[in-house]
Formats: structure tokens, C-alpha cells, sequence
């Protein structure tokens, strides 16, 4: 019996060691992917070399306006988040169809990378509603009923808004345009 007990024992002590092993690898893994993804959702792995963020840098606003030069003409590097810049209020337009008055009601959201550009769209917002406001009035029911006609729409609305600020900041710097809202009356 003594050698049944001897023969159990190292098992035991084992099985508790590879356990106890077990536990605290996992608790540091844990540890590790918290403290990951806290300086992730943070911005804190998104510095540059002076140890500021990409859009709390003093270089950022400067690169903008042509101070400095920016990367690919405003492009912002592939990993940067989307930034969404809504263009409010929602449009309402007017416009005859085979002498009906119909109206059209449009809102849009651009998508940019790059902060500088997101706070250019707002400081420029007169002129790229008035420009908008000129293409959505210019529109045909049987053209704005497909799927095609909407996404022609789309496509001419971001032309119109990267013109702007093409004229305004010297690159395009918005990647997309999305509707929000699509109503046609």
C-alpha cells in the first residue's frame, strides 16, 4: 500500500505544477492583450518620431495647408482609421420632371483619413453645398431610380468635393462619399 501512495504522489505534484504553469501563462497573456489593445484604442502605438499623435501633431494642420509636404498628395498611410465627416444639414432640392415639381432630399457623409482634411470639408462648407446643391438640382427622375443613376450620383458628388478642395488644400483628401439619407419625391 505505501508503494501505491508513493506511486500516486508524483502524479499529483505534476498535474499541480503544470496547472499552476498553465494558470500564470494564461493570466500573462491576458495581462499582455489588455494592455495591447488599451494602447491600440488609445492611439499610443500611432506615434511619430517626436512622440506625438498623428492628429494631435503641431506638423499635422501645416501639412494641410502646404507648409509641408504630404505624403502621396494627402494620402494618409493604409492603417489609419476612416474618418466620417457629415455634410449637414440633409439636402432638399427641387427639381421638374416632365413638368412635375418633384424633390429630391440627400445626405451625405464624407470618408478621409487624414484629420486636417476632415476640418477642411467644415471650413469649406459653403462652397461645396452650393456646389452640390447645383448637381443634385440638375437631376432626372429615370436616372436617379436606379441603382446605377444613384451610384453615377454619388460618384459626381466626391468629384465635386475633392474639386473643392483640391482648389482649397492642394490635394483631393477625401476617399469616399456615402448617402445617409435618399429620399425622392
Amino acid at each position: 500500500m505505501a508503494q501505491k501512495d508513493e506511486a500516486k504522489s508524483p502524479v499529483k505534484k505534476g498535474s499541480g505544477v503544470m496547472k499552476i504553469a498553465l494558470i500564470v501563462v494564461g493570466v500573462l497573456i491576458l495581462i499582455g492583450g489588455s494592455i495591447g489593445a488599451t494602447l491600440f484604442l488609445t492611439g499610443a502605438l500611432n506615434k511619430n518620431p517626436e512622440g506625438h499623435t498623428q492628429a494631435s501633431s503641431p506638423a499635422a494642420p501645416a501639412a494641410a495647408h502646404g507648409a509641408a509636404p504630404a505624403p502621396a498628395h494627402g494620402a494618409a498611410p493604409a492603417n489609419a482609421a476612416a474618418i466620417y465627416q457629415a455634410i449637414d444639414p440633409p439636402f432638399i432640392v427641387n427639381f421638374e420632371d416632365q413638368g412635375v415639381l418633384r424633390y429630391l432630399q440627400i445626405g451625405l457623409s464624407a470618408q478621409t483619413r487624414l484629420q486636417p482634411v476632415a476640418d477642411a470639408i467644415i471650413a469649406n462648407m459653403p462652397q461645396i453645398r452650393n456646389n452640390l446643391i447645383m448637381l443634385f438640382a440638375d437631376q432626372k427622375l429615370e436616372r436617379l431610380t436606379t441603382n446605377e443613376g444613384k451610384e453615377q450620383l454619388r460618384m459626381q458628388a466626391l468629384t465635386q468635393i475633392q474639386a473643392v478642395l483640391t482648389k482649397e488644400i492642394g490635394y483631393p483628401g477625401v476617399d469616399a462619399v456615402y448617402f445617409t439619407i435618399f429620399v425622392l419625391q
